[in-house]
């Protein structure tokens, strides 16, 4: 039983890898309320966008708007009540509404729009998602799929007249800040998972300096009546009248709480090890 105990809490003691990193509820709500803003908002210069240019349909940007409004109210409703799992929810379905809109759209914008630069909502997608996911796989998910829908997009279902039209050095560009995404996704987390260790070494040598101050209290309280006892015990040997079963009882009740004053000296040093290291 011991054993099983201690290999529990050696596991409970392991580094948590960074991918594993869980933020705070509140920090991961307003980061998944940043990203459904940034929807709502990419999608209004979408559809200000598309009415200046012939062809292309709005109707995939209204529907994302309208899916941007309806998290958002999600979002404000629950804010008082903020879970991770709420927020990577969120956050993934904000992702997928914006990727299947750019999907949609990339197409009708390449082949109406003489100045179109390829993939750019893309790109700039892939940056927001490692700045501001709520969950790392969340985040690495999102920019997978900002980045390899418009690799499969260019390379599958762009005829080779469209490649040649745009006259980009795609997808590697995208692949790049995909890339350049992950890198900044995982530097994020990385150093919440050393702030997060820090604080936690900061509270524990917190608690070992709170019991080792009460230990050194506990020997303050136990030295007075240690001299109370030890001063009697002699007034008792020297008395006329010794009572010796009385002294015998006082010298092993002097013996014990010299052996828990040993006990605790020898933790005190230990927790100064301990808040040393």
């Amino acid at each position: 039983m011991s054993m099983n105990n201690s290999s529990h809490e050696q596991q409970s003691e392991r580094p948590v890898c960074f991918y594993n990193v869980r933020l705070s509820a509140r920090d991961a709500w307003l980061g998944t309320t940043v990203a459904v803003l940034f929807n709502a908002l990419g999608m209004l210069l979408e559809m200000g966008i598309i009415q200046k240019t012939s062809g292309i349909s709005a109707e995939p940007a209204a529907i994302s708007f309208a899916v941007a409004l309806v998290l958002l109210a999600a979002l404000i409703v629950l804010r008082k009540t903020p879970s991770l799992q709420g927020a990577w929810i969120i956050f993934a379905l904000n992702t997928i509404s914006v990727a299947t809109v750019l999907y949609l759209t990339n197409p009708a914008f390449a082949e109406s729009d003489r100045n179109w630069s390829p993939f750019q909502a893309s790109k700039l997608g892939c940056l927001i998602a490692a700045m501001i996911a709520p969950e790392f796989w969340v985040g690495f998910m999102s920019i997978m799929a900002y980045c390899l829908s418009s690799v499969v997009q260019y390379q599958f279902f762009f005829p080779p007249e469209l490649q040649s039209k745009l006259d980009t050095a795609e997808p590697w560009p995208i692949i790049a800040f995909g890339l350049a995404g992950v890198l900044a996704l995982i530097y994020r987390f990385r150093r919440a998972q050393l702030e997060q260790e820090l604080a936690r070494v900061q509270a524990q040598n917190f608690a070992i300096k709170r019991l080792a101050g009460a230990f050194l209290g506990i020997r303050d309280l136990m030295n007075s009546p240690l001299q109370v006892i030890e001063f009697s015990t002699k007034l008792l040997r020297h008395s006329r009248e010794p009572q010796q079963p009385i002294i015998d009882r006082i010298d092993r009740s002097v013996q014990s709480l010299r052996e828990i004053n040993t006990v605790l000296v020898q933790h005190e040093k230990e927790i100064e090890w301990e808040a040393k290291q």
